[in-house]
């Protein structure tokens, strides 16, 4: 997807800022949405996070959870 936005723009690869997948498949139906080799948005971004998940696609970090401290009450 990188290489068709940057051909689009008429740009190098490298001159595109690092972007997310998510990104990527928004700015991609955005330019590139009406034509057939594409399925519907709702559809190819349900399966884009379905194959990649959600942490991936949007570049999020796992979660820990800490163990948090227990209240303690003062009479």
């Amino acid at each position: 997807m990188e290489r068709r936005i940057a051909t689009f723009l008429g740009c190098e690869v490298g001159d595109l800022p690092r972007m997310k997948i998510g990104t990527l498949v928004h700015i991609h139906f955005l330019l590139f949405g009406d034509t057939e080799d594409l399925g519907g948005f709702s559809t190819s971004m349900s399966g884009v996070l379905q194959i990649l998940g959600n942490e991936m696609v949007w570049d999020l970090e796992t979660k820990v959870e800490e163990d948090m401290p227990k209240a303690v009450v003062v009479n």
